[in-house]
């Protein structure tokens, strides 16, 4: 049994969402630090910085990252606030259109990020 299986599922997804935004966080501080210190200043810099694998690999990261925050983030708010409690009959058609469309955006924003990161 891991450490992840003995927390409750809100537990766990507290911290997949704190985790994402991390690697998000830590991954836009580096893209910044290449920024500021003016060693891409160019498209042919930045092209080159973006051939590397590891940069590579890093942003698909990003966007790994990126897709499950927005996934469990808009699952929070539409839990909350798109119910029949709230929303009268609505409320439950309402929950699984946005739910249908922040599935679609999320995939599209990864297919894309794939085609132009390979």
């Amino acid at each position: 049994m891991t450490a992840m299986s003995k927390l409750g599922t809100g537990t766990r997804d507290f911290l997949i969402v704190r985790i994402c935004a991390l690697l998000m966080l830590l991954y836009s501080l580096y893209l910044l630090g290449y920024l500021i210190t003016g060693e891409i200043n160019n498209f042919a810099k930045w092209n080159s910085f973006f051939e590397s694998s590891l940069n590579k690999v890093l942003s698909l990261i990003f966007f790994a990252a990126f897709a499950v925050h927005t996934w469990f983030g808009t699952w929070a708010i539409a839990s909350d606030y798109l119910t029949p409690k709230i929303m009268g009959n609505f409320g439950s058609f309402a929950y699984i259109i946005f739910r249908v469309l922040v599935a679609a955006v999320i995939a599209l924003v990864l297919t894309w990020a794939i085609l132009i990161i390979f």
